[in-house]
Protein backbone atom coordinates (compact mmCIF):
# COMPACT_ATOMS: atom_id res chain seq x y z
CA UNK A 1 0.00 0.00 0.00
CA UNK A 2 1.27 3.46 -1.18
CA UNK A 3 1.58 6.33 1.78
CA UNK A 4 -1.36 7.87 0.06
CA UNK A 5 -3.33 4.61 1.00
CA UNK A 6 -1.86 4.47 4.13
CA UNK A 7 -3.01 7.89 5.20
CA UNK A 8 -6.39 7.41 4.04
CA UNK A 9 -6.90 4.53 6.55
CA UNK A 10 -5.69 6.24 8.96
CA UNK A 11 -7.93 8.92 8.33
CA UNK A 12 -10.87 6.62 8.29
CA UNK A 13 -9.66 4.64 11.33
CA UNK A 14 -9.33 8.10 13.32
CA UNK A 15 -13.00 9.06 11.99
CA UNK A 16 -14.48 5.89 12.82
CA UNK A 17 -13.53 6.47 16.38
CA UNK A 18 -15.11 9.67 16.22
CA UNK A 19 -18.07 9.09 15.36
CA UNK A 20 -18.44 5.98 17.70
CA UNK A 21 -16.97 8.45 20.69
CA UNK A 22 -20.60 10.56 19.77
CA UNK A 23 -22.68 7.63 19.68
CA UNK A 24 -22.16 6.89 22.80
CA UNK A 25 -24.76 7.59 25.60
CA UNK A 26 -23.27 10.96 27.19
CA UNK A 27 -22.68 11.19 30.33
CA UNK A 28 -24.05 14.28 32.26
CA UNK A 29 -22.51 15.56 35.33
CA UNK A 30 -24.80 18.16 37.25
CA UNK A 31 -23.00 20.15 40.07
CA UNK A 32 -25.77 20.42 42.76
CA UNK A 33 -24.98 22.05 45.64
CA UNK A 34 -26.11 21.08 49.21
CA UNK A 35 -29.64 22.16 50.55
CA UNK A 36 -28.49 25.47 52.20
CA UNK A 37 -30.65 28.41 52.98
CA UNK A 38 -30.02 31.66 51.11
CA UNK A 39 -30.57 33.78 54.41
CA UNK A 40 -29.27 32.08 57.81
CA UNK A 41 -26.80 29.34 55.53
CA UNK A 42 -28.72 26.71 57.05
CA UNK A 43 -27.69 23.64 55.96
CA UNK A 44 -31.03 21.66 55.26
CA UNK A 45 -33.39 23.05 57.35
CA UNK A 46 -36.66 22.44 58.09
CA UNK A 47 -38.95 23.72 55.93
CA UNK A 48 -42.23 24.60 54.87
CA UNK A 49 -44.07 24.99 51.53
CA UNK A 50 -46.05 27.95 51.44
CA UNK A 51 -46.91 28.56 48.58
CA UNK A 52 -48.71 25.69 46.06
CA UNK A 53 -48.07 27.84 43.05
CA UNK A 54 -51.04 25.53 40.63
CA UNK A 55 -48.70 25.54 37.89
CA UNK A 56 -49.10 23.88 34.70
CA UNK A 57 -46.05 23.58 32.30
CA UNK A 58 -42.72 20.94 31.66
CA UNK A 59 -41.36 19.42 35.24
CA UNK A 60 -38.25 20.77 34.42
CA UNK A 61 -39.47 24.52 34.69
CA UNK A 62 -41.33 23.95 38.51
CA UNK A 63 -39.75 25.80 41.50
CA UNK A 64 -41.00 25.45 44.80
CA UNK A 65 -41.33 28.59 47.91
CA UNK A 66 -40.27 27.09 51.01
CA UNK A 67 -40.16 29.09 54.07
CA UNK A 68 -37.19 28.14 56.19
CA UNK A 69 -37.82 26.88 60.08
CA UNK A 70 -34.75 28.68 61.16
CA UNK A 71 -34.78 32.58 59.93
CA UNK A 72 -38.54 32.11 58.77
CA UNK A 73 -37.71 33.93 55.42
CA UNK A 74 -38.76 32.43 52.17
CA UNK A 75 -36.71 31.74 49.16
CA UNK A 76 -37.05 30.21 45.74
CA UNK A 77 -36.22 26.38 45.65
CA UNK A 78 -35.38 24.84 42.30
CA UNK A 79 -34.15 20.60 41.33
CA UNK A 80 -31.17 20.85 39.77
CA UNK A 81 -31.69 16.98 39.23
CA UNK A 82 -34.67 14.70 39.88
CA UNK A 83 -35.19 11.22 40.98
CA UNK A 84 -38.07 9.91 40.27
CA UNK A 85 -40.18 6.86 40.95
CA UNK A 86 -43.35 4.76 40.12
CA UNK A 87 -43.73 3.41 43.87
CA UNK A 88 -44.47 5.64 47.37
CA UNK A 89 -42.08 2.90 48.89
CA UNK A 90 -39.67 3.58 46.20
CA UNK A 91 -39.18 7.88 47.37
CA UNK A 92 -39.37 6.70 50.91
CA UNK A 93 -35.75 4.80 50.14
CA UNK A 94 -34.46 7.82 48.08
CA UNK A 95 -35.35 10.25 50.90
CA UNK A 96 -33.73 7.97 53.40
CA UNK A 97 -30.52 7.48 51.79
CA UNK A 98 -30.33 11.25 51.48
CA UNK A 99 -30.94 11.48 55.04
CA UNK A 100 -28.07 9.77 55.57
CA UNK A 101 -25.85 11.57 53.58
CA UNK A 102 -27.37 14.89 54.60
CA UNK A 103 -27.29 14.02 58.30
CA UNK A 104 -23.88 13.03 58.31
CA UNK A 105 -23.12 16.46 56.52
CA UNK A 106 -25.35 18.50 58.99
CA UNK A 107 -23.77 16.54 62.51
CA UNK A 108 -19.84 16.85 61.44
Amino acid sequence: MDSLGREQTQLIRRAVIALEKLAEDPVLQIEAGPPICPHCQTINPEVTVVADSGGKGPLSEFAILPECGSCEQKFYAVPIEWAIFTTHQEAEKEIENRREVFGSVVNN
